[in-house]
C-alpha cells in the first residue's frame, strides 16, 4: 500500500525533483571526493582531500576541519531524517527526539552556496533554496536506457547515492573517503565517536551495485593500510605522501556537536 501511495505522488513531486537536471554533466571530466563517516577519518587530515571538489555525506560539516574541504555538494540520503522524532536505527527500536537534525539544519542554512540533496520524503518540513530532493530514481528523459538507475537500487544507502550523483554530474573518478566498509580489513564506527572502530569483516560488501557502477566511473577508496575487493585500493599515504595521524573525537569535534551527538543511542562519545 506504501508503494502504491508513492507511485500515486510521484507524477506531482516531478517538477520538484527535476531541479537535479542542472548538475547533469557539469563536472565531465574531472574527479571528486566522496566522503564518507568512517572511523578511517580520524587518521586522515583533511586539508589533503582539497585539491578535487568534495561531496561528503553524513556528518562531516561537524568536524573542525570541514571548510578546509572545497565542498560544492552534500548529501542526507536518510528518509525522514529532519523530522523532530525518528525510530532508532537499531534495537530496540522505539522513537527518540533527533537533536542532530536540528543542529545539521544549521548547516544548511549557514552554507547557502552549497547545494544539499536530500531524500523527498523531508520536503514537507524542510525547504530552502539550496535543496536538492531525490526520490528513487533520477527522472531525466535524456538518461541511456541502461543507465545505473534502471539496472539496480542506487538509492540503497549513503554510499550508492553519493556515487550515483557523482556519475550523474558526469565526474571521472571518484575516490572514496572514509567509506571504510570498502576497505580490507573493515572497521565499524563512525569518526565521531570514541576509539580506533571495531575490525568488521564484511563479505560481498556492495559487489552487485560496484560491478555496475564501474562501467560509468572510475572508483578508488582510501584505506588506511589495507586493500579492497572489487574496488581499485591505495592507502592515505600512497594517495597523500603523508603518513596517518589518530585524532581523538574530542580532538576534532566541537564539544557542542560532542554533546549533541550523544544523544543518539548506540553512539559511544
Amino acid at each position: 500500500m506504501i508503494d502504491e501511495l508513492k507511485n500515486l505522488l510521484l507524477p506531482f513531486a516531478k517538477p520538484i525533483l527535476s531541479k537535479i537536471h542542472r548538475y547533469k554533466d557539469l563536472h565531465r571530466g574531472e574527479d571528486c571526493y566522496l566522503i564518507g563517516d568512517g572511523v578511517s577519518i580520524k587518521w586522515f587530515d583533511l586539508a589533503s582531500f582539497s585539491d578535487k571538489t568534495a561531496i561528503p555525506c553524513g556528518l562531516i560539516p561537524f568536524h573542525d576541519d570541514f571548510e578546509k574541504l572545497d565542498v560544492k555538494y552534500l548529501t542526507v540520503a536518510e528518509p525522514w531524517w529532519f523530522y523532530p522524532t525518528n525510530w532508532t536505527t537499531s534495537p530496540p527500536k522505539k522513537i527518540i527526539r533527533n537533536s542532530i537534525q536540528k543542529a545539521y539544519r544549521e548547516t544548511i542554512s549557514k552554507y547557502p552556496e552549497k547545494e544539499f540533496f536530500l531524500n523527498l520524503s523531508n520536503y514537507p518540513v524542510l525547504r530552502q533554496e539550496n535543496i536538492t530532493y531525490l526520490f528513487r530514481d533520477i527522472y531525466d528523459a535524456r538518461l541511456p536506457a541502461d543507465f545505473i538507475t534502471h539496472r539496480i537500487n542506487a538509492f540503497h544507502g549513503s554510499l550508492r547515492t553519493s556515487i550515483l550523483l557523482a556519475i550523474y554530474m558526469g565526474f571521472d573518478r571518484c575516490y572514496l573517503v572514509g567509506y571504510d566498509y570498502t576497505h580490507v580489513p573493515s572497521r565499524s564506527r563512525h569518526w565521531y565517536e570514541k576509539g580506533q572502530g571495531v575490525f568488521y569483516p564484511l563479505e560481498n560488501f556492495n559487489k552487485d551495485f560496484f560491478e555496475i557502477a564501474k562501467e560509468f566511473i572510475d572508483i578508488t577508496t582510501i584505506t588506511l593500510d589495507g586493500t579492497s575487493d572489487f574496488i581499485d585500493a591505495m592507502t592515505y599515504k600512497e594517495h597523500t605522501g603523508r603518513d596517518p595521524v589518530f585524532r581523538e573525537n574530542t580532538e576534532i569535534v566541537d564539544q557542542r556537536y560532542l554533546k549533541v551527538l550523544a544523544t543518539w543511542p548506540g553512539y559511544s562519545i
